[in-house]
């Protein structure tokens, strides 16, 4: 079974900000490699399109709005969640 992270964040950019859900969990690549696979839930609706910061548990990270959906699929290398939720 996977570890699912659960971690509150906030979204910055477009002079607008919302507290959001950062959803996190691992997975391994055919190769052997682990990688953190991470999808935003919980955001204000009415956020506009464009770029944002991400913060969450210490951290800032950026990611763009494009289409409705959020661009930001996998964590930087570095980032602990299960350690830093």
């Amino acid at each position: 079974m996977e570890l699912v992270v659960r971690v509150p964040g906030v979204l910055r950019g477009l002079e607008r900000d919302g507290d959001c859900e950062l959803i996190t969990w691992k997975e391994s690549s055919t190769a052997g490699r682990v990688y953190t696979r991470c999808k935003i839930v919980n955001e204000p609706a009415d956020l506009p399109e464009g770029p944002y910061e991400l913060s969450f548990a210490g951290h800032t990270i950026t990611t763009r709005k494009f289409d409705g959906c959020w661009t930001l699929t996998f964590l930087p290398p570095g980032i602990d969640l299960p350690r830093a939720a």
